[in-house]
């Protein structure tokens, strides 16, 4: 049976989606999410907030420069790109 890599599931996946099970697999590994910038608005109450809930990963690995490679790898520019590690 072929083995998981860690980038399979989750680039391209918003990072607030991922379930538990997903952030305990993950946990650990540096990822590569687009340097927030608010675009959209959303309305609540009659009050209007930034859409926080954009953060898309583009990148896993076990080390920011792992991510750095791929995004690289992509013709993407690491400079717009925030790393952190995920935790569960």
């Amino acid at each position: 049976m072929p083995t998981k890599t860690p980038t399979s599931g989750l680039i391209g996946r918003r990072v607030d989606d991922l379930s538990l099970p997903e952030r305990l697999e993950y946990a650990n590994q540096w990822i590569a999410t687009k340097k927030y910038t608010p675009t959209k608005k959303i309305s609540e109450g009659g009050m209007e907030y930034p859409d926080v809930r954009v953060q898309n990963v583009e990148a896993v690995g076990s080390s920011a420069q792992a991510c750095i490679t791929q995004l690289k790898g992509r013709n993407l520019d690491p400079a717009e790109y925030e790393f952190t590690i995920l935790k569960p």
